[in-house]
């Protein structure tokens, strides 16, 4: 394994999360936060609170009497390449030393802030300050379950109410079933003493006992910015004391970071935070799988944030070498705290599923890999598909909960810019091998986030295995071989799964080599292999709604380009009557692929989507354009087997009264590929193209 490196210096520990939760509104958080925050910064503590609370504005904000001229919202455009010296500029600062991140002030705003962006937003933080301090929403939405696994303390609030008491006794519950019970500490606050049930009373009826209790002060010294005045009376001060003391004087984090580069782009949201505490691997002797689990995250976080700039500056291949270093951090603790427990099978068993957990996409890892598999569909947490040699088959691989399938689609997402939530929820996107990647999450998946991974192998397709798995036989091979050579428009026709891309990639192998090449995709896959080949590839709206380039806008300017051919991926919209204008106008070869059930479904989708575009011409004039345009439809089907073929290839013979005439060439028909006639003016067409006599 290779050496972590000597030279780094030591730097800082990681903050502390502490998140302050409430049982219902009114029971104080703002109020306990700020003086928390006052309390830690004057030990001599950099501290920053976090705003949460989705409401209109930040309380936070209006209780220390600021003017929110920045907001979390603001941060979010950036947040993929924000590092912890640079999350400052979205803080701002109070007279008494604190940072604060505000919430954003509209309900559009708070939309846009995702799970994702509040775990990395926190982790940031973390690396600059002693004590991060979160006032959380009431409620149990996605952003604030993203904040508890990574809480040292959570503090829940509440008020000696009957109403407040309840709702703690229902929050105790969700606390141990999320399994944050053991860092939770119950603060009864505006205690009077005069109250209808003892403090014995609330506990019982509560199921828990209070950790801390904070005694109630005149309303005139209730407002945060008196506390941080310092002019609340000493009420409030003897009340918070206690758990002041007991946050800085626990037990001191190892956790390690930098100022600089940082680790968490690549492995957040795949590490339990959760585990932070290096519990015992043993239980009655035995080792437990799960807390080496633990273990091991809990060793990458301290050891790999500190070192991972320096790799990333010395070493070309940062993937690589990240993957190395966390190798060593594995093998360590299994050395460390496993022994000869696990047979080496299980060992190699449990790092690589520790591997695909921190640095690649979790259970889809070993899908990815198995090269019989050429999709996968993800149908919520608890539901994986695969289809294998054609045939759709659930697996027993099953994600933790719906936030777990959502950061993979993020983090899949991440590095090419897209973006997923809610008022985007819908998104395109591939991996870096080039597999294509759909992904659709709440509110319009109504059983969970959905993925669907369609897989790229890196040793593309060609002929001759067409052939051998049966797609087509050597006849028509040759047949389409010379229809791209002889500068034919085609078209591959079929539906979803079918292998129009595939297909589409083998064809444009036949391109000669001296042609320059123009591919458009909405998510390139296209991988062609001549010289001369310019990628082109569409690109969604930012954050904003502005910024997209549609595959239209793609087209219209690849003319500019002066391409011998035009290979679009996909025809699906606005861009059909730009895409037949150019087979119209010297761009001769050109060939793209549709959605469609057979050669007559598909002429009618093209004046379909000719139709979409706005434009108004007569269905006569679309129909004229189809037939100078096309030369030949090559349909493809996914049959009953699973197995991929071509069943029919037509001729656009032309204008035949209003409608547009095929001429079938070739049909799968009875299990074998049958030759058709050809018509005299298709003929007449191969031997003015320079082509043989062998077809006919």
């Amino acid at each position: 394994m290779a050496a972590m490196p000597a030279a780094v210096a030591q730097p800082r520990p990681l903050g502390h999360v502490i998140s302050i939760l409430g049982s219902k509104g009114g029971v104080g958080k703002t109020t306990v936060a700020t003086a928390l925050g006052t309390a830690l910064s004057e030990k001599g503590h950099k501290v920053v609170l976090v705003d949460l609370t989705l409401r209109l504005g930040s309380d936070l904000v209006l209780a220390l009497g600021l003017d929110a001229d920045r907001s979390f919202a603001d941060l979010i455009p950036d947040i993929h390449s924000l590092e912890p010296t640079s999350i400052e500029n979205y803080l701002l600062t109070h007279t008494s030393g604190m940072r604060i991140l505000a919430a954003p002030n509209t309900p559009d705003k708070w939309q846009r802030v995702q799970e994702g962006h509040v775990e990395k937003t926190i982790h940031l933080l973390r690396y600059r300050y002693d004590y991060v301090i979160v006032d959380l929403a009431g409620g149990f939405d996605n952003r604030v379950l993203a904040v508890l696994p990574i809480s040292d303390k959570i503090v829940a609030l509440l008020t000696p109410e009957r109403m407040a008491l309840q709702n703690m006794q229902s929050l105790a519950k969700l606390m141990r079933l999320l399994g944050y019970i053991t860092h939770t500490v119950v603060v009864l606050n505006k205690w009077t003493g005069k109250e209808m049930l003892s403090i014995p009373e609330m506990e019982q009826l509560i199921g828990t006992n209070f950790a801390h209790v904070i005694p109630e002060i005149s309303a005139k010294k209730t407002r945060a910015h008196d506390l941080i005045q310092g002019n609340a009376n000493t009420e409030m001060t003897k009340g918070l004391s206690p758990l002041v003391d007991a946050l800085v004087e626990g037990p001191k984090k190892e956790n390690t970071s930098t100022s600089g580069g940082w680790i968490f782009p690549l492995i957040s949201g795949f590490i339990r935070q959760d585990s932070k505490k290096e519990e015992c691997v043993k239980v009655k002797g035995h080792v437990v799988e799960h807390e080496v689990q633990n273990l091991v995250h809990s060793r990458v976080i301290e050891h790999l944030g500190p070192t991972y700039l320096e790799y990333r500056q010395n070493d070309s291949d940062p993937t690589m070498n990240l993957r190395v270093m966390v190798m060593q951090v594995i093998d360590d603790v299994i050395k460390d705290e496993v022994g000869d427990a696990w047979n080496q099978a299980r060992k190699h068993q449990f790092r690589q599923d520790m591997l695909d957990e921190i640095l690649g996409l979790g259970h889809l890892e070993a899908l990815l890999r198995d090269p019989q598999i050429s999709e996968i569909m993800v149908n919520g947490a608890k539901q994986i598909y695969v289809e294998e040699k054609g045939q759709l088959i659930l697996t027993e691989k099953q994600f933790t909960n719906d936030a777990a399938v959502t950061k993979i689609i993020e983090r899949i997402i991440a590095p090419i810019g897209r973006r997923i939530d809610e008022s985007s929820p819908m998104v395109d996107a591939r991996l870096a091998d080039g597999s294509r990647v759909n992904a659709v999450i709440p509110p319009l998946a109504l059983n969970g986030p959905m993925l669907t991974i369609r897989k790229f192998h890196n040793d593309s397709l060609g002929i001759d295995e067409l052939i051998q798995f049966g797609s087509l036989d050597e006849t028509v091979a040759a047949f389409l071989k010379q229809c791209v050579k002889a500068r034919f428009n085609l078209i591959v026709s079929g539906g979803t799964g079918s292998g129009k891309t595939t297909l589409l990639n083998v064809l444009s192998s036949f391109i000669p080599g001296g042609e320059r090449v123009l591919t458009i995709e909405d998510a390139a896959e296209l991988e062609l292999r001549q010289s001369h080949v310019a990628r082109l590839e569409a690109r969604p709206p930012n954050i904003e709604g502005k910024g997209a380039v549609t595959i239209r806008d793609l087209l219209r300017n690849a003319l500019r380009m002066r391409p011998d051919r035009i290979i679009i991926g996909e025809v699906r919209g606005q861009e059909t009557l730009d895409m037949l204008q150019a087979m119209n106008t010297g761009h001769d070869g050109s060939m793209t692929t549709a959605h469609a059930n057979s050669p007559k479904d598909l002429l009618s989708r093209l004046e379909t989507m000719v139709m979409m575009g706005g434009i108004e011409l007569p269905l006569s004039a679309i129909r004229e354009q189809i037939a100078a345009a096309l030369d030949v439809i090559v349909q493809q089907s996914r049959l009953r087997d699973g197995s991929r073929k071509i069943t029919e290839i037509a001729w656009v013979e032309g204008m035949e009264e209003d409608s547009v005439k095929l001429a079938p060439l070739f049909i799968f028909r009875q299990g074998k590929f049958q030759q058709r006639e050809f018509p005299p003016a298709f003929k007449t067409m191969l031997e003015d193209r320079g082509l043989t006599k062998v077809f006919y």
